[in-house]
C-alpha cells in the first residue's frame, strides 16, 4: 500500500496557514476529521496509510487514512456555523502531525508518493 499527497487550497479561510493549521490540530479523532473529495479512489492505498498535505508551497505534516465513503457530510467552516453538505468520493483523515516543512509544489487531485514520517 502506498501513502497519498494532496494540497489544500488556499482559498477563504484556508487561505493563511496560520488559519489551517489551527484547523488541522483540531482532526484528532473520527468524529473531527479532514476530508477531500475526489473522482476516484486510490486503489493502492487505503486505510491505515498516510496522507501527506501541502499548504503554500510546503508539506506541512500528515494524516491517517481513516476510510474511503460516498457518505455526505457536514464540513464546517472557521465560525462552526452553517455547514455546506458536501457528497460523493471523499478519502477521510484524521491525527493530524505536522513536520518540518517540505519545499513541494501543489497540484489539484490527489498522488501516491515515496514520503515516509
Amino acid at each position: 500500500m502506498k501513502n497519498l499527497l494532496t494540497t489544500i487550497p488556499q482559498r477563504g479561510e484556508l487561505r493563511h496557514w496560520a488559519d489551517v493549521e489551527k484547523i488541522l490540530q483540531g482532526c484528532d479523532s473520527e468524529d473531527d476529521f479532514w476530508s477531500f473529495s475526489c473522482r476516484h479512489y486510490p486503489k493502492e492505498s487505503g486505510p491505515g496509510q498516510l496522507c501527506f498535505m501541502i499548504h503554500s508551497g510546503f508539506v506541512r505534516g500528515y494524516f491517517t487514512i481513516l476510510d474511503f465513503s460516498d457518505e455526505d457530510i457536514l464540513r464546517h467552516g472557521a465560525d462552526q456555523e452553517n455547514p455546506a453538505i458536501i457528497s460523493g468520493k471523499k478519502v477521510i483523515l484524521a491525527v493530524w502531525r505536522p513536520i518540518s516543512p517540505i519545499a513541494h509544489t501543489g497540484f489539484q487531485g490527489w498522488r501516491y508518493t515515496d514520503l515516509k514520517p
